[in-house]
């Protein structure tokens, strides 16, 4: 996985809205952020158009998503918000733009998508991490984290450990492999397509929100049943939040629908990680390399995001 170059003062960071409506307030209050840390920002043209649940009609998302990846004044690309409707204009990204000018491209949630695109038909590493809508209203030290992501190609210690304190998998040993992965519905959504990249080798990384145990199960049965299981040698879950039963609905709980898809595979699996649509978001450098340890209930990055 090619590492994008790491931003210096002054670089130029393009926020794109490909998935769901952008709110002024938030970006406002992510552009002060970025500014204050020494970089310039660009909006994209289309970033305020709604068409329902969309940011603007499939053509605009992805002509303002094209336009930053094409353009070698911007060295990040940063995500506004999440949503949906990233894989609506899957086939309409210009992946080898990416890989002709590798540059950072940041953000969560329905990110995921593009983040799995960047991987799978770009081979560049990408940051799942907070969309400008996070930062602007995010806690500083989880601010100064995703900064030093961007800016260092091996950042200290203390932000490339990160803590994964539930052991659901049998799997002991450490293992490493380069993380792969996001939201869960959206690995599950690019299974089966030209989007997912080869999981072979990896550590799988999956978080969710809001999405009860028996569509888990579902999403988690289909992967297997596509063959992306095979070759996976570590499971790093991140936050859960509001995945619980509908109200008088007879269903397996969340833990119960994880170990029967994750414990059986006799890999290391850990959960606990804070990041994802949890009240924390830590940075997460995905295409690098890193080493899943049970004993220690951690996820080590031996690589950064950027050269």
């Amino acid at each position: 996985m090619i590492a994008p170059p790491r931003l210096r003062p002054g670089d130029r960071i393009g926020v794109v809205a490909p998935s769901g409506p952008v709110l002024r307030k938030y970006v406002v209050a992510g552009m002060r952020v970025l500014e204050e840390a020494g970089y310039r920002v660009r909006l994209a043209r289309h970033l305020y158009d709604r068409r329902g649940h969309l940011a603007g009609t499939d053509e605009a998302r992805a002509d303002d998503l094209n336009r930053m990846l094409r353009d070698p004044d911007i060295r990040c690309v940063l995500m506004a918000r999440g949503g949906y409707g990233a894989m609506r204009i899957a086939k309409q990204v210009d992946w080898r733009a990416m890989r002709r000018d590798p540059k950072i491209f940041a953000g969560y949630s329905d990110a995921t998508f593009l983040h799995l695109g960047f991987q799978a038909r770009s081979g560049v590493r990408t940051l799942h991490g907070p969309n400008l809508h996070g930062l602007g209203f995010g806690r500083r030290g989880e601010i100064v984290r995703w900064l030093s992501w961007l800016s260092t190609p091996l950042p200290g210690s203390a932000i490339r450990e990160i803590a994964a304190p539930l052991r659901i998998g049998k799997g002991r040993a450490p293992v490493s492999g380069r993380v792969i992965g996001g939201n869960l519905a959206l690995v599950h959504h690019a299974a089966c397509t030209p989007f997912l990249p080869s999981l072979r080798g990896s550590i799988l990384f999956f978080e969710e929100v809001n999405e009860p145990p028996y569509k888990i199960d579902a999403m988690l049965t289909h992967i297997a049943l596509a063959g992306s299981w095979r070759g996976v040698r570590g499971v790093a879950l991140g936050s859960f939040v509001n995945c619980i039963p509908k109200p008088k609905h007879r269903e397996l709980r969340l833990r119960e629908v994880l170990r029967d898809h994750i414990g059986g595979l006799g890999v290391p699996a850990l959960g606990g990680i804070r990041a994802g649509h949890g009240r924390r978001n830590l940075p997460l450098p995905l295409g690098a390399r890193a080493t899943l340890d049970s004993r220690r209930g951690r996820l080590v990055f031996e690589e950064g995001l950027v050269a």
